[in-house]
């Protein structure tokens, strides 16, 4: 079974629907009629963002790549900020980053656009940043990340799905509110869990 399809059984089963048409639970929705049909619409409607929302909240160690040790002296492509008069420095071969998780020394000034990663000073120590290449893998299935992705992953995906189609279902419901509370506790529970521990003087954690 695929990750997205996985993902979209065990959200249906937190809200009481079924691909089969069978239902799970108290509170959840009707087993059968239009909300079912409706549910099942959403839930792959919602999937590929729920992916990506689950990857960007907690520091996964799939997700991320790692560069260290860069020098802005050796780096060509440079930005001038005319409204600041400052000159970034572009990471060379950094197309990919999402978003940024780490970076050392934290009191650089730093930002991303398109994909690039810019920054004031002289060197980078370290950077950890999510991939969008990496996320490009785990909605296409790739097997070989498939190998390393935690079951906590696809757990906390599935609930972050089906508080989606539970709000669109519902609005603002106990329901809906009940399973977005459960996402948030797993979410925490995750952030505990997985997230990679990285403990340098002056690290920062974004």
């Amino acid at each position: 079974m695929s990750l997205k399809n996985e993902i979209i059984r065990k959200s249906l089963v937190l809200i009481g629907a079924t691909t089969s048409g069978g239902a799970s639970g108290a509170g959840g929705i009707s087993s059968s009629g239009n909300k079912t049909s409706k549910a099942e619409g959403l839930a792959v409607e919602f999937v590929e963002s729920a992916i990506e929302e689950t990857m960007l909240a907690v520091r996964w160690g799939f997700a991320l790549k790692q560069v260290r040790n860069i020098d802005a002296s050796v780096n060509d492509t440079r930005v001038i900020d005319g409204s600041n008069n400052k000159e970034f420095s572009q990471i060379a071969d950094i197309t990919d980053c999402l978003k940024v998780a780490v970076i050392v020394p934290s009191n650089l000034e730093w930002y991303v656009e398109q994909g690039k990663i810019y920054f004031l000073g002289k060197k980078l120590e370290t950077i950890f940043y999510y991939s969008a290449e990496l996320l490009e893998q785990l909605l296409s299935n790739d097997q070989q990340l498939m190998q390393i992705v935690p079951s906590g992953f696809v757990s906390l995906a599935a609930l972050s799905l089906a508080a989606a189609i539970g709000f669109a279902l519902y609005s603002d419901s106990v329901f809906s509110d009940g399973l977005r509370r459960q996402y948030l506790l797993k979410l925490e529970e995750m952030r505990q869990t997985y997230s990679i521990d990285y403990n340098l003087v002056n690290s920062g954690v974004v």
